[in-house]
């Protein structure tokens, strides 16, 4: 998780630094900056393929419609939504058109390796497993271990949360898909 959120943070600040230098100086440029708190390390979540959610699972969009969580086979899967896609692909200020040929560039540069990178998703095995819940609109996966994962997702600086009886509605669903599952390895 920690090579996740390193490269999730190197390729921000890169397309970050790319827009500011893009820009005439004195002038400010809009950008959206993520984070996913990973303190302890190394965890039984993995990077995925991006997926489309199946109509027949369990599916959540988040109240700023940035994120996702999503059942597909046997895992739980965390990503961008089509309009958070779509918003890091096309930022606010898109329309300006005076940047020159070497500010367009770059800015083309990076939007592909931010859109490229951003194109997967967390997944975090039901096997693995051993809880989910809702605090405060947010939804909460704990591991065998105990740690709890795909919480703290935070976009624009603001923690992504859900509608409260829609997370506990998935989570009840989770949980009973869980179940079906062997109980967590020691």
């Amino acid at each position: 998780m920690n090579t996740f959120r390193v490269i999730l943070c190197a390729t921000a600040i890169l397309a970050t630094t790319t827009f500011a230098h893009a820009r005439a100086s004195g002038e400010t440029r809009q950008s959206s900056t993520i984070s996913i708190d990973a303190k302890e390390g190394d965890g039984p979540e993995r990077v995925t393929p991006r997926q489309r959610p199946a109509s027949d699972k369990p599916y959540l969009q988040s109240t700023s419609r940035w994120t996702e969580l999503m059942v597909k086979d046997d895992a739980v899967y965390l990503q961008l939504t089509d309009y958070g896609m779509k918003q890091i692909g096309e930022p606010q200020d898109a329309h300006d058109k005076d940047e020159g040929f070497l500010g367009n560039l770059l800015k083309s540069m990076a939007l592909s390796g931010v859109k490229q990178f951003l194109n997967h998703g967390l997944a975090l095995s039901l096997v693995d497993m051993r809880s989910a819940l809702v605090r405060n609109g947010e939804v909460i996966l704990v591991t065998c271990q105990g740690k709890e994962v795909f919480n703290k997702v935070k976009i624009n600086d603001q923690v992504q949360k859900y509608p409260q009886d829609k997370a506990e509605d998935f989570v009840r669903n989770v949980n009973q898909l869980r179940e079906k599952f062997p109980a967590c390895r020691i």
